[in-house]
C-alpha cells in the first residue's frame, strides 16, 4: 500500500474536513423540510374527514374484512358495487386499531407515516450496508421525506406507504447479510407482503435483491430468493382465487387496467424533471457507474463499489412500475417506489467518491440544491393541498355534507358519493358504488352499467354527492360514465353546495 506524503494527508484531512461541513450543511437544510412534514401529518392526523377518493373505499373494506366479508367478489352484478384493487395486508393491518378504537381515517394515516418513517430508516440502513459509507446513509434516508409526492402521500390513509416501508425492509435483510438463510427467508417474508400489500411491488425490490446477490456472488442465494418468492406469492394468489371463485383477479388485476393517458405521463415528467432533476442524474450515473464497474469487474462489496448491483436494478425496476402513472386516474403514488430509488442512487453516489473527497463535498452540496428544489414544490403546490383541504370553512362545509348524510340514514337512505364516499363509513353506512372503480369497468366493457343507471332512473338511490372541485371541474367526467351523468342530469336536482360538493336529490321524471 502506497503511503502518503505529509501534503497528501493534509490535503485528506482538509477534504474530509469539507465533507463534514457540508454534511453540517446538509442537516441544516433537512431542518426546514422535515418540519414541514411534522406540521403536515398533525394536519392529516387532527383531521376527521376524507382528504383523497380513495381512503373510504380502504376503510370500508377493513371494516368488511374484519367481519369476515368477501373482498372480491367474482360476481358485480348487484349492489354493492364495489372494487378492492388491492391485496389485503394493509387492511389487515388496520382491523386491530378499528376494533380497538372505533371507526377513523385515524389508524389508517398513522400506518401510513409510520411507514413513511421506517422508510426512509430502511434506506438509509441499505446505503450504509451497500456503499460501507455513513454519509451516504444520510443523504438517501434524509431525502425520502422531503420529495414533495412522499410529503403529500404518506399523510392520507392508503396502501402504498406500508407497501414501501416492507419492501425496503425485506431488501434491507437481502443487503445486509447476503448468502445467510435467516436473512434470505426474512427478504422472502417481507417481499412478499409488500407484494401483498400493493401488487405493483412485485418488481423493482425482488429484482433488486435478485440481482445485488447475483452481483456478490451469493448465486444460489439469488435463485433460492426468486424460487421462495415466486412459490409464496403465487399458493397465496391460487389460495385467493378458490376462495373468492376467481374474484381476486378480476379485483385486483382487470380492474387496474385503465385507460392511458399520455399527458400525464408527461406532466409528472416535466415536473421531476424541474423539481428532481440531480436525483434524475444521480439515478442515470448509478445506472452508468453500475455498468462501467461492472465491465471492469471491480464491483468489491468490501469497499462499496457493488453497490450499484443493488441500486440500479432498484431504479430501473422502479421506473418500470412508475411508467404506469400513465393510467387514467393515476396520482403521485406511483412515484413512491421511484423517488425512494433516486434517493438511494443519490447515496450510493455519495458513497462512491470517499476516496475523493473534495468531490464528495462538491456532491453533497448538489444534494443540498435538490433539498431546496424539492422543498419549494411541496410549499407551493403539495403541502398545499392537505393544508387546503384542512381549512375551517372547508371543514365546515364537511360537517353539513355529515349532517344531510345523517339526516339520510335516519330516513333508512343509503346515499351515493364519489370524493366523500368515507363519509358514509364514518356514520356506519356501507358503501354501495365506487363510481371511479365501476365506470372505467364500464368504459373498458367490463361490466354492464345498464343495471344500476336504470336504478338511478328508478330513484333507488334519492341522494347524490358529486365532489366538483374548481381546480379540476371536469373530475366529474373521469368518476361517472356519461350515461350515469345523464341520468343524475334528468332525475336529480341539485338541493346545495358544500365543500365544492354538490348535493343531488331525487326528482323523479
Amino acid at each position: 500500500m502506497q503511503t502518503r506524503t505529509p501534503t497528501q494527508k493534509w490535503l485528506w484531512a482538509l477534504g474530509n474536513l469539507i465533507v463534514l461541513a457540508a454534511l453540517i450543511a446538509l442537516v441544516g437544510a433537512l431542518i426546514r423540510p422535515l418540519t414541514m412534514f411534522i406540521d403536515h401529518a398533525q394536519r392529516a392526523l387532527e383531521y376527521p374527514y376524507v382528504l383523497n377518493y380513495g381512503e373510504g373505499p380502504l376503510l370500508d373494506q377493513a371494516l368488511r374484512l374484519g367481519r369476515g366479508d368477501n373482498l372480491y367478489p367474482a360476481d358485480l352484478d348487484a349492489p354493492p358495487y364495489t372494487i378492492t384493487n388491492y391485496p389485503p395486508v394493509y387492511l389487515l393491518a388496520q382491523i386491530p386499531f378499528i376494533e380497538a378504537n372505533g371507526v377513523s381515517f385515524t389508524w389508517g394515516r398513522a400506518i401510513s407515516l409510520v411507514s413513511m418513517v421506517v422508510s426512509a430508516v430502511m434506506l438509509a440502513l441499505i446505503a450504509r450496508a451497500i456503499t460501507r459509507d455513513w454519509s451516504a446513509a444520510l443523504v438517501s434516508g434524509g431525502l425520502l421525506l422531503v420529495v414533495p409526492y412522499v410529503l403529500h402521500w404518506s399523510a392520507l390513509a392508503r396502501i402504498d406507504g406500508l407497501a414501501l416501508a416492507l419492501s425496503l425492509i425485506g431488501l434491507w435483510c437481502a443487503a445486509a447479510r447476503p448468502g445467510k438463510w435467516l436473512s434470505l427467508t426474512l427478504a422472502v417474508i417481507f417481499l412478499a407482503l409488500a407484494a401483498y400489500t400493493r401488487q405493483t411491488y412485485l418488481l423493482a425490490a425482488p429484482f433488486a435483491a435478485f440481482a445485488w446477490l447475483w452481483g456478490v456472488r451469493a448465486r444460489i442465494s439469488a435463485f433460492m430468493l426468486a424460487a421462495w418468492l415466486a412459490a409464496v406469492v403465487l399458493v397465496t394468489f391460487a389460495v385467493m382465487l378458490v376462495l373468492t371463485e376467481g374474484g381476486a383477479f378480476f379485483h385486483m388485476v382487470t380492474s387496474n387496467v385503465n385507460a392511458l393517458d399520455a399527458d400525464i405521463l408527461r406532466f409528472y415528467a416535466d415536473e421531476m424533471g424541474r423539481a428532481m432533476p440531480i436525483l434524475l442524474v444521480a439515478g442515470g450515473v448509478t445506472v452508468l457507474g453500475w455498468l462501467f464497474l461492472m465491465l471492469l469487474r471491480w464491483d468489491y462489496v468490501e469497499d462499496g463499489s457493488a453497490a450499484g448491483w443493488l441500486a440500479a436494478p432498484y431504479a430501473l425496476g422502479a421506473l418500470a412500475a412508475a411508467l404506469t402513472i400513465a393510467k387514467v386516474g393515476s396520482d403521485v403514488n406511483y412515484l413512491l417506489e421511484l423517488s425512494a430509488a433516486l434517493c438511494l442512487c443519490a447515496g450510493v453516489v455519495v458513497g462512491w467518491l470517499k476516496s475523493v473527497p473534495l468531490i464528495k463535498a462538491a456532491a453533497i452540496a448538489g444534494v443540498i440544491v435538490q433539498v431546496f428544489l424539492m422543498s419549494n414544490l411541496s410549499e407551493t403546490k403539495y403541502y398545499r393541498i392537505i393544508f387546503d383541504r384542512t381549512t375551517p370553512e372547508q371543514r365546515a362545509g364537511v360537517e353539513q355534507l355529515m349532517a344531510r348524510l345523517t339526516a339520510a340514514a335516519n330516513d333508512g337512505v343509503i346515499p351515493l358519493a364519489d370524493e366523500h364516499m368515507g363519509l358514509l363509513t364514518l356514520i356506519g353506512l356501507p358503501i354501495l358504488f365506487q363510481p371511479f372503480e365501476m365506470s372505467q369497468l364500464a368504459l373498458a366493457r367490463q361490466w354492464d352499467e345498464t343495471p344500476f343507471v336504470e336504478s338511478l332512473r328508478a330513484g333507488a338511490y334519492p341522494l347524490l354527492l358529486l365532489y366538483q372541485p374548481m381546480a379540476n371541474p371536469s373530475l366529474r367526467f373521469e368518476r361517472w360514465t356519461p350515461a350515469m351523468l345523464r341520468a343524475i342530469n334528468d332525475v336529480f336536482r341539485p338541493d346545495g353546495q358544500f365543500a365544492e360538493t354538490i348535493v343531488y336529490r331525487y326528482s323523479g321524471e
